[in-house]
């Protein structure tokens, strides 16, 4: 089977402190209450199961952040394990799990099983610390020695994934006092039998120093003495306090265009009743402004709930028409609760100006993903409200020493396949190929489609095709459990048979479809004012780069309304950058915009060269009285060759083409009145007299 894979681990997971027990989830909805919410079923996967579910909680207390290793959990293909490591002080308080508790359960969470279950003896250790790097020796013995035994007895080792608890038969002789806690287990299966597989747990890898300590063998003597690694098991504590509800992921856009049209912004968060007890749930969501530290919107809603399970809140709201950061924080809390340490969530969502993505640019990737074995297709969902032209397509790799130069295209489909998954393809890049860096750095790419793809309103997907056998480490966050209807692959490559991604990999991957960054100009230009009116013609910016030696990144062409406005519609530039706009027209004064920063960040952004001569570089336009009352700013007229200054070559080109009486569209046709007569020849006379020449930077 072809999986999805992990490649390298960065320091980001999403959500801290995950619930009680972890079910595998059912989301076919079931009929809900009029609160604005569904409910879906779950059911259990494994794990211990205790007599008083209301009294016995569950709590990650390290949670997994996209790393997997053997040797980090107990396994099934060696007769010997040992292994050690440390959870920190700031870990266990951000979890959530509370001091001065017995600690009932110690559980581990598989990504993959094994061909078969083991059957073996098991031992775990505790100690309370305030290390912050693992400190013990590598020996073995020497390790244990400070530690409690709260644990000796002979344990099955599923051959299934997903979580795994083991009820601890001494856990009254340790209490854990709210610092850093060591773990400490010995795994040993000296005959009995052993799978061809081992399993395969989740891990973490948040922080940076090798504080786990582990080994394992087929020969007991070879345990004794361990190795290091950052590789440290997700880790769930039991305790008999009480764990009502959690909160947890919240799903969303991490980016959200508004352009061409401002579409309603959903969040959903999933929130975790963990006991089969009728309890009143208080749900809190909050978009907050995060530049502003303003909040924007507040959702509250109330659940009454007696039965174990996820309830799903949906809101929506209208976005912003410039760009901003939101967190959206959602907050739960039900009366009598003990545990609170992960009743709150938090997700990232910036809006665009014209790009949409599921990923979340503000957050480090924690590695590249592709398919580990053989060739396929893997896509995310979009939505438009109206049609929607693409243009290009933002990528970002996780590119490492050693790998890049894969082949890849791009993917969009409509969604019209059965159920709304990926149908008819309407678009697939030429093949392009991965960039190379150094290990860790994030090589980002945009693919710019040569003619515009249209697509009309509704869902549509779009994605990467990987055709050979070469992982092509697209950068990913991961979500758990991954959200559904958004992320499908289909093996091999142009197969068509989707499948929806799944707890195997829980991942959102970096794929921005964008179109057109708009840009609206009020711009007139001296010869072609006509009383209030302005004479129709077409106009050309060029975006300029405000760092020398000005490069030009972009440029358009359109046509001026009567009213002097003007639309473009851009491809190359970014709402980061502060630009120059240099306006050229067949027969006026190439003009600059004045140094000042502009940054294309509004919907559409408005640059207007008539209110100010300032609005132009040194100043360098003419004012015309009687235009709108108080009169505008234009651009001077009479560049005929188009070299940057007014003189007596273009007046001469003017005379001469006013006195053959030549008519229609001509360059010397100052006015645009299809003639090139003396009003022509008077507008370019006073310039070239007045000496009238570009100001650029």
């Amino acid at each position: 089977m072809r999986l999805f894979i992990k490649i390298t681990a960065y320091l980001m997971f999403i959500y801290s402190g995950y619930h009680c027990k972890v079910y595998s989830q059912d989301f076919s909805p079931i009929n809900t209450s009029n609160i604005n919410s569904e409910i879906f079923n779950r059911e259990a996967t494994g794990g211990a199961v205790f007599e008083d579910p209301d009294q016995q909680s569950v709590v990650t207390v390290l949670p997994r952040d996209g790393i997997h290793s053997r040797h980090s959990a107990p396994q099934t293909l060696f007769r010997f394990a040992r292994c050690y490591y440390l959870i920190t002080a700031a870990e266990m308080f951000t979890s959530g799990f509370p001091a001065g508790v017995n600690i009932t359960s110690l559980g581990f969470n598989y990504k993959y099983g094994t061909t078969s279950a083991t059957k073996g003896y098991f031992k775990v250790y505790f100690q309370n610390t305030n290390d912050n790097v693992n400190n013990k020796s590598l020996n073995w013995y020497q390790a244990i020695q400070e530690m409690t035994l709260v644990h000796s007895d002979t344990v099955i080792i599923p051959a299934t994934s997903g979580p795994f608890d083991i009820p601890l038969n001494s856990s009254g002789d340790f209490t854990y006092n709210g610092g850093g806690i060591y773990i400490a287990f010995e795994y040993s299966n000296p005959a009995g039998p052993l799978s061809s597989v081992s399993n395969v747990a989740w891990c973490n890898m948040t922080l940076p120093n090798p504080i786990q300590k582990s080994s394992q063998s087929d020969d007991s003597i070879r345990v004794i003495a361990t190795g290091t690694s950052k590789l440290r098991a997700e880790t769930r504590f039991g305790c008999n306090k009480t764990d009502i509800v959690t909160a947890g992921p919240v799903y969303s856009l991490g980016v959200t265009g508004v352009w061409p049209s401002p579409d309603s912004v959903s969040v959903r968060a999933v929130i975790n009743h963990v006991r089969d007890f009728s309890d009143t749930i208080i749900v809190t969501t909050k978009i907050k402004n995060i530049n502003q530290d303003q909040v924007r919107h507040l959702f509250t809603d109330t659940i009454i709930s007696s039965e174990r399970g996820s309830i799903i809140i949906n809101h929506k709201y209208m976005s912003e028409a410039l760009i901003h950061t939101d967190s959206v924080i959602v907050s739960v809390v039900a009366s009598g609760e003990y545990i609170t340490g992960n009743n709150k969530a938090v997700y990232i969502q910036q809006t665009s100006v014209n790009s949409w993505n599921h990923y979340i640019p503000s957050m480090l990737p924690i590695g590249g993903t592709g398919f580990n074995v053989g060739t396929g297709d893997f896509v995310a969902r979009f939505h438009t409200p109206v049609s929607l032209t693409v243009c290009a397509v933002d990528l970002s790799f996780f590119a490492e020493s050693g790998w890049g130069q894969n082949p890849y295209k791009i993917l969009f489909y409509a969604a019209d396949g059965p159920g709304g998954l990926p149908g008819t393809l309407i678009h697939i890049s030429p093949g392009r190929v991965t960039p190379v860096a150094l290990t860790g750095f994030i090589k980002k790419s945009t693919y710019f489609l040569t003619v515009p793809l249209v697509i009309s309103p509704g869902y549509y997907y779009a994605g990467y095709s990987q055709p050979e056998d070469r992982i092509l480490r697209v950068s990913y966050q991961t979500e758990s459990p991954v959200r559904t209807g958004e992320y499908f692959y289909a093996a091999p490559y142009g197969a068509g048979n989707w499948t929806e991604f799944d707890e195997i990999s829980p991942y959102r991957f970096d794929i921005s479809p964008r179109t057109y960054m708009p840009l609206k100009m009020k711009i007139y230009l001296q010869g072609f004012i006509n009383g209030q009116t302005v004479i129709r013609d077409t106009v050309k910016v060029k975006v300029r780069s405000q760092t020398y030696p000005f490069n030009a990144v972009d440029s358009a062409v359109s046509v001026t309304d009567t009213a002097g406005n003007v639309f473009f519609n851009l491809i190359n530039v970014n709402s980061d950058s502060c630009y120059y706009f240099e306006i050229k027209h067949r027969n006026h004064l190439k003009t600059f915009s004045s140094s000042l920063c502009f940054k294309l960040i509004g919907v559409p952004s408005f640059y207007d060269f008539s209110v100010s001569s300032s609005q132009a570089l040194g100043n360098n336009t003419v004012f015309v009285p009687g235009v709108n009352a108080a009169g505008i700013f234009a651009i001077y007229g009479g560049d005929v060759n188009q070299d940057g200054i007014i003189d007596a070559s273009d007046l001469s080109s003017v005379e001469n083409n006013a006195a053959a009486g030549l008519t229609g569209y001509a360059n010397t046709d100052i006015t645009g009145d299809d003639f090139t007569d003396g009003s022509d020849l008077s507008i370019t006379e006073n310039n070239s007299s007045a000496g009238i020449n570009s100001v650029v930077p």
